[in-house]
């Protein structure tokens, strides 16, 4: 899997600000891209299934001890990150568009009005056995979020690698 972070040296350098800036910042954004043993049509149904969703999706500081409840809503999905019976962290995704290789969702984290709502895109490249898998998030407001959402991405592209395979 390969991971570009793109975030500027002065942010890395300071401390995690609070959620509450003002506007998303341009300058951060979180690619990624992992080769797949599986066709476009089987990872798409992983990018938008809820029993696919609750296999892949790794939300931070998630143990054993927790899971994942995926919900289909009518645009998109809701996830629930479960601690016991109480829901400790929710994202809601809504697709803007969404096709067998191109789909892009605005991703909104429910637990935390003050963090931003962001864009993320996928975009699957190959076919039949081989394929590519890219992602891109965009729209953060503090640098908090954005690390964040990288360890969410990391993880849970590295489960949906052994889920699918690798390439």
């Amino acid at each position: 899997m390969s991971s570009t972070l793109l975030a500027s040296p002065q942010e890395s350098a300071q401390s995690v600000p609070s959620p509450a800036v003002s506007t998303p910042n341009t300058d951060r954004a979180i690619a990624m891209s992992i080769a797949l043993n599986a066709d476009a049509r089987r990872i798409a149904q992983a990018l938008t299934m809820p029993e696919y969703l609750e296999a892949w999706i790794a939300m931070p500081d998630q143990g054993s001890e927790s899971s994942i409840v995926a919900t289909q809503k009518a645009n998109g999905y809701r996830l629930d990150h479960c601690r016991g019976r109480r829901v400790i962290a929710s994202v809601v995704g809504s697709f803007l568009c969404c096709h067998q290789r191109k789909m892009r969702m605005l991703w909104c984290a429910a637990w935390c009005p003050e963090l931003a709502e962001s864009l993320v895109d996928f975009r699957i490249r190959g076919n039949f056995g081989s394929s590519i898998l890219e992602l891109r998030h965009t729209g953060f407001r503090s640098t908090g979020e954005f690390l964040w959402h990288h360890q969410l991405w990391r993880a849970s592209l590295a489960k949906l690698s052994v889920l699918l395979g690798s390439a």
